[in-house]
């Protein structure tokens, strides 16, 4: 891939929204799409995820969004896409704050694949396992 310099979009949470700042989520969020500063990249899928799971802020300042990685250590291992799906590779461990913040990290870290590839869906798998069960309450 040639080398670009764009914005990475980066999607946080606005809590109680309902749909109204972006999509809505479970709990009754929205999910919101923030831009970064321009960046020099190859694959923009690598520096987004890396930029989203180094991001340890609770809440992003004025904005008022939430972040519900912010207590997680996760390492973005790699990525691969077919053409449809991005399937990223992360590393590490969950802290969640709460039962809602499962849809809220599965929508954070899914859109934000979805739209650094430009692909129609997502596969995140935490330490080999697929995400949804690595979150599973059981």
């Amino acid at each position: 891939m040639p080398e670009r310099v764009a914005a990475l979009t980066i999607y946080y949470v606005a809590v109680g929204d309902g749909g109204v700042a972006g999509p809505a989520i479970g709990c009754g969020d929205s999910l919101v799409a923030t831009s970064t500063a321009p960046e020099r990249f190859r694959d923009q899928v690598a520096p987004s995820m890396r930029r989203l799971l180094a991001d340890h802020r609770a809440m992003l300042g004025q904005l008022g969004l939430y972040n519900a990685l912010y207590q997680s250590d996760l390492t973005y291992d790699g990525a691969a896409y077919d053409g449809r799906t991005i399937t990223v590779y992360l590393s590490g461990t969950f802290t969640l704050a709460g039962v809602c913040d499962i849809p809220r990290v599965t929508a954070q870290l899914e859109r934000t694949a979805i739209t650094a590839a430009g692909a129609a869906q997502a596969n995140i798998l935490v330490n080999g396992s697929p995400l949804a069960a690595v979150l599973s309450l059981k």
